[in-house]
């Protein structure tokens, strides 16, 4: 008899955890290192740079939910999400 469970790593639900639990951590650690990061920049006494740092560690979770991709199996649809990252990073040309 199978069981599947929080266990199996076929079927279960256990990988989609973990994998959640990882993107959660990954991006708690960015943004605590950003916020450490415009504190000592305030201290320092640039008070612009430190808002500016401290906005876009507010924002973290945000940016880089666009860059963490949940593969899902099908080699068309990572090839699509790569595809569509790598034009993210690439910079625009001008348009007319």
């Amino acid at each position: 008899m199978l069981q599947y469970g929080l266990l199996n790593s076929d079927e279960g639900v256990f990988p989609e955890y973990v994998r959640g639990f990882l993107m959660t951590a990954f991006t708690l650690v960015i943004q605590l290192c950003m916020m450490n990061l415009s504190i000592l920049v305030t201290i320092n006494g640039h008070l612009i740079y430190g808002i500016a740092i401290g906005v876009i560690a507010v924002n973290t979770p945000t940016i880089l939910g666009k860059y963490m991709v949940k593969p899902n199996g099908s080699i068309i649809n990572s090839a699509g999400n790569t595809a569509r990252n790598i034009r993210a990073l690439l910079p625009r040309g001008r348009r007319r």
